[in-house]
This record gives C-alpha cells, sequence and structure tokens, in this order.
C-alpha cells in the first residue's frame, strides 16, 4: 500500500493587516510507515490561542506516536488523551490557550483513526464513498467547541480503512470549510487528491500554499490549513 499526505497553513489577510501572528497549526508527519495530520485554529479572542494550536498539534504526534499499533485504540480515547496531554501542559489558565483540533492517523494497513472537536472539516473517501464526518454546525457562528472543554459527545470520530487508491482523509479550519458549498465537497477533496498524485508533496504544498493565499472570497480574512492523506495505488 502507497499513501501520500501533504498539508500547509498560511496567515489570513486580516491577521497581516492587524500584525498579529497565524493562529492556526498543521501538522504532516509520519509514524511507523503511516501517517499522522491534524490541523488547530487558535480562537482569536484568546492572547494565546497561537500557541495552543501550535501545542496541540504537537501533543497530536505525541500520542499518536505512544499508541501500540497492534490494539488500535478507538479515536475518542485518543482524543481524549490529546485532551488531557494539553490541559496538563498549559494549566488551569487554559482560556487564554484555547482551540479547535481535526486529526487523523492512518496506519501502514491503511487504517483510519480521526476525530475532530470544533469548528472545521474532517472529510473521509474509503472504500471509493465520500464522507463528511462534521456535522452541521448549530447555534450561532461565534460559538464554537475548543479542544480544553469538549465533553465525550462533543467529539465527531470515525474509524474506516482505505482499500481503493483515491480514498482518503482531508482536513481544513474553518478558513476555507466556510467558504465551501457542501454540493462541492467531493470535487474539493478529489481534486487535491489529484493534485498530489500526480506531482509530489513538495509540490502540491508549494500549489496549496499559493491557492490558500490567492484565496478566491473576497475579503475573508481568516487564517486557513489544510492537512490530507491518501491511498495512491
Amino acid at each position: 500500500m502507497k499513501m501520500t499526505a501533504t498539508g500547509c497553513s498560511v496567515k489570513g489577510p486580516a491577521h497581516f493587516q492587524d500584525n498579529t501572528p497565524n493562529q492556526d497549526a498543521v501538522l504532516v508527519h509520519g509514524v511507523r510507515k503511516g501517517w499522522c495530520v491534524a490541523v488547530c485554529d487558535g480562537l482569536g479572542s484568546r492572547a494565546l490561542s497561537h500557541q495552543g494550536a501550535q501545542l496541540a498539534a504537537k501533543i497530536v504526534r505525541l500520542i499518536i506516536r505512544e499508541q501500540k499499533d497492534k490494539n488500535l485504540y478507538a479515536p475518542l480515547l485518543i482524543s481524549q488523551k490529546i485532551q488531557q496531554k494539553w490541559i496538563n501542559k498549559v494549566g488551569k489558565d487554559y482560556s487564554s490557550y484555547e482551540t479547535t483540533c481535526v486529526w487523523a492517523w492512518i496506519n501502514e494497513r491503511g487504517q483510519v483513526q480521526a476525530a475532530q472537536a470544533g469548528d472545521g472539516l474532517l472529510l473521509i473517501r474509503s472504500k471509493g464513498v465520500f464522507s463528511v464526518i462534521t456535522p452541521q454546525r448549530d447555534g450561532f457562528g461565534n460559538q464554537t467547541q475548543t479542544l480544553a472543554k469538549a465533553e465525550e459527545g462533543d467529539w465527531s470520530t470515525i474509524e474506516c480503512t482505505l482499500t481503493m487508491a483515491g480514498d482518503g482523509v482531508l482536513l481544513m479550519t474553518d478558513g476555507i470549510s466556510d467558504d465551501l458549498l457542501p454540493e462541492h465537497l467531493e470535487a474539493f477533496f478529489e481534486t487535491i487528491y489529484q493534485k498530489l498524485k500526480n506531482s509530489n508533496k513538495r509540490h502540491c504544498k508549494r500549489w496549496l500554499t499559493k491557492e490558500l493565499i490567492d484565496w478566491s472570497t473576497p475579503k475573508h480574512g481568516d487564517d486557513k490549513s489544510i492537512a490530507g492523506i491518501f491511498k495512491v495505488e
């Protein structure tokens, strides 16, 4: 089984204008012949949310590396381990570091563990069937769940297997997902897969970065982050 992965994060125009840091963080990393990816979006109203997002991405990698591959843990349990380690690191004053978290791990056999807390999108194609794992958002647009506060029922999780070329997982923060219409999600997924399949990780990352910098929605000022893993043969 051959898999490949890509991802990038770009600072939003509004943050360039305000001279504030990119509050997103992205992880793309090989783990024991498989891959783990994550996108984390720090809450803009919190002073240290960019640090919280960066820490969350690093902890995803640490927790997944600790898992014993022969005994796969459920994605909810992995998520709770990520959450607890993150809270332990930032301490009781975690409100200054609040962030969302979407992560996925695919082992060398193509088995997928993935989960989401907060805004963004988690997309899966398994056995050739495309699925949106992220539930439809309820409530006001400025209300979101966070890694620190997510309870068991707040996590959206998925376990599946990649069996066909073109199967994969794609994660993104709401700087991208808020501009995508539901009926266009599968085509967007396929575009990323085809670009990665027909180039290489470096060229695909360069292309993705340019696409996010030149994002087609006028005056969209948010940071934008995306990461994906695909089976290519």
